[in-house]
Formats: C-alpha cells, sequence, structure tokens
C-alpha cells in the first residue's frame, strides 16, 4: 500500500507538472479549444508551488511511515520518477515557454528611409501620433510578440500574435502606472501575456484583462494601420522604421516564410489554407471581409453599423484600407479606378490611401477606419456574432 501510495503522489507531482506547461501554450491544439482554458492556466500557474509543496510533503510522509523494506524499493522507484519529473519541470521552465521561446529584442534601432534595410514588401505596422511615424516590422513583432516603444510622447505596446495572426497596438498606461509584460503562452489560441507591476493575465486580441488584481480592465487601443513597409513610405516618407535585431535574422526570415506560406509548423495553422479576413467594428457591430476576394474586387462599398464605408485594396493587392464614405456630408458611392477609385456623385479619381487626387474633390481624404487582418477562426472567437460581406 506504501509504495502503492508513493507511487500515486510522484505522478500527481509529474502530471501536476504536465498540466501547468500545456495549460498556456500553442500545443496540443485540443487544450486550446477548452472553453475554460484560461481558468485551468491561471489556476495552476499561481498555484504550481504550492502543488508541488503538497505533493512532496505527501511523498515523505509516506515515505517516513513506510517500513525500512519498502523504502529501500521506493527510494529505487523515486529516481526514474524523479527524473521523469525534473524533465517535465526543465521543458516548461527552461524551454518550451513564451518567455524562453520568444525572448525580446536586444537592441531596438530605428532608421529613416533612405537608411532604411528592411524589404519593402514585408508588412509593418505603422503608428502615426503626435507628429511621428514609426513602422514595426511584421514579422518582427510575431517573432518577439510585443515590441514596447513610444511615439509622440505616448508609450504604446505593440503587439502580434501568430496563432491568430492579428496585430493590436495598446497605450501601457493604466491607473498611473506604465505597464511591461511578459508573454505567459497562448490560450484560446491567442497570446496572453502578464504584466510585471500586479501580475494580471492580459489577452492580446482585446487588451482585456482576464484574470488577476486587474481583472476587467481593458487597455487603451492605439490606431494604426497594417501594410507593406513600401505602401507605408509612400503615405509616410519621413517615418522612421525599426530594423531586424541582428540576433534574431533567422527566426524573422523563417516567419517571414510562414506569413508568406511558404513554410509551416506543427499546429501552426490548424487547417491547410487558413482564410484570412479584415475586419472592422463599428457603432456595435462587427463585419469581416474575406482578404483573398477583397483582393480580386478591388473595392467594396458597405455599410457597418449603420455607417457607410468602402473598403479598398492597393493596386498591387497586397495591402487593403478602409474608410468613411461620408465626405464632409457627401455620401460618396465608388468603383475601381486606374487610380484606385473613382467616386460615381463627381468623377473624382482617389487613392488606396483614402486622398483625392483629381476631380471636383480634389485635395479631400476620406476618414480611415480602424482595421484588422488576421485569420478567420481568431476574428470569430473575439466577435462571436460578426457578419461577412457576402461577395456573390
Amino acid at each position: 500500500m506504501f509504495l502503492s501510495l508513493f507511487v500515486l503522489f510522484f505522478l500527481g507531482l509529474i502530471l501536476a507538472d504536465l498540466i501547468k506547461g500545456l495549460s498556456a501554450n500553442g500545443t496540443p491544439p485540443v487544450l486550446q479549444k477548452l472553453p475554460g482554458q484560461i481558468h485551468l492556466a491561471h489556476f495552476m500557474w499561481s498555484n504550481i508551488r504550492f502543488l508541488r509543496i503538497i505533493f512532496l510533503v505527501a511523498l515523505l510522509t509516506v515515505f517516513v511511515l513506510s517500513p525500512n523494506g519498502g523504502r529501500w524499493i521506493m527510494t529505487a522507484v523515486a529516481l526514474p520518477l524523479g527524473l521523469v519529473w525534473y524533465g517535465v519541470y526543465w521543458l516548461f521552465t527552461h524551454f518550451w515557454t513564451g518567455r524562453k521561446k520568444f525572448p525580446g529584442l536586444s537592441e531596438k534601432v530605428f532608421r529613416a528611409a533612405e537608411d532604411n534595410q528592411v524589404d519593402l514588401d514585408l508588412e509593418v505596422i505603422g503608428l502615426d501620433h503626435g507628429g511621428e511615424q514609426k513602422a514595426f516590422p511584421v514579422n518582427m513583432v510575431t517573432f518577439h510578440h510585443q515590441i514596447v516603444d513610444s511615439i509622440g510622447g505616448m508609450p504604446v505596446w505593440v503587439t502580434y500574435c501568430g496563432l491568430c495572426r492579428s496585430g493590436r497596438v495598446y497605450d501601457l498606461n493604466v491607473d498611473g502606472m506604465t505597464l511591461d509584460f511578459t508573454l505567459v503562452g497562448a490560450i484560446s489560441f491567442n497570446a496572453t501575456f502578464e504584466d510585471n507591476q500586479t501580475g494580471t493575465w492580459w489577452r492580446q486580441e482585446t487588451g482585456e484583462a482576464a484574470k488577476g488584481k486587474l481583472k476587467g480592465r481593458v487597455l487603451e487601443d492605439v490606431g494604426f494601420e497594417q501594410m507593406t513597409l513600401g505602401n507605408w513610405l509612400q503615405k509616410h516618407p519621413d517615418s522612421q522604421v525599426l530594423q531586424y535585431d541582428p540576433k534574431f535574422i533567422r527566426p524573422y526570415t523563417f516567419v517571414a516564410k510562414l506569413h508568406n506560406f511558404e513554410a509551416t509548423k506543427p499546429a501552426w495553422h490548424m487547417q491547410e489554407t487558413p482564410a484570412m479576413v479584415l475586419g472592422l467594428e463599428l457603432a456595435g457591430a462587427a463585419k469581416a471581409y474575406d482578404l483573398d476576394q477583397l483582393k480580386a474586387r478591388g473595392v467594396v462599398d458597405d455599410e457597418v453599423g449603420g455607417a457607410p464605408i468602402v473598403v479598398v485594396t492597393d493596386a498591387a493587392k497586397t495591402s487593403a484600407f478602409v474608410y468613411s464614405r461620408d465626405c464632409e456630408g457627401q455620401i460618396l458611392d465608388f468603383s475601381v479606378s486606374e487610380s484606385g477609385m473613382v467616386d460615381a456623385q463627381t468623377g473624382s479619381q482617389w487613392d488606396c490611401f483614402g486622398a483625392c487626387l483629381d476631380g471636383e474633390m480634389k485635395g479631400k481624404k476620406l476618414n480611415q477606419l480602424q482595421s484588422y487582418q488576421q485569420y478567420v477562426r481568431s476574428w470569430i472567437e473575439f466577435h462571436p456574432n460578426t457578419e461577412f460581406f457576402d461577395f456573390n
């Protein structure tokens, strides 16, 4: 009986560390589909030391109460089981954990367009705030999952989740504190972070505090644009561009191939050809547009939450943008043209950046709306009531 209890408690110790490690990782996929994954993960991460103590005390108690002959057998059994536990502990503490797999930048260097060395065809997350413009290559942010910076005097948190393939930018100021974060792992196919000030867990996709002291708080969104670096510099020629950290050039290159579907890895896409959508939220409504069909169409007039909008791609079909069709009180209808699009009301020519280049409305600009590019599965996960545009 004593030996059985000893083995049982040892297996419990191993299982506790195994569940803790797997509960907040991108694999196995079955865990990502559990509706209560974040509750399980937070409980295990918060109580793992306590659970280890309980099992170790139980093991010691059984060992002491066991007859002398049984202790020799327990010692022999403890050696292989101890190695198994240490292997699980080491794997999920020193290797297979977000903070180890995806370290932060070792150096952060920005350069002007004329000195930039980043490929112009790569997508960037672009910020324009307080008279400053900065571009963050998406493959860099994907690998690190987060880059902390400032723009126009505001501390910002630039994030990207590879499992969602979604970028988000937030203001780091909360209740007079400037937060900084450590990556926990992936929960419900979305990156989850812990702030180093309060220990609260935050969701990358929504900026919501899901577990901990600040639960229920939501970080303030910072507007951004996602497009190729070439398009960004055409629109913002004075922008600074974050350069590759020399320490991580190989993973940046691999992530770029993942984004172009030139490479893959187990459980990364969850399907052979995952659908990408352009999504937006407006007046309490959410809507998504299949990116492939959008690029084939070029221009789409629509309404979201009762507001008239136009969705347009650039000529190279690499970037997509959303604008209000209400230009100084006049609702415009658009169609594809050589410059980008033309409005039916005045015949004016507009580019994909929402600027009128020629015609009666020359010099006017459409109001750009925040949109997000990501996998359809993640858009649905966090926008369960979304509508989808019918291209038929």
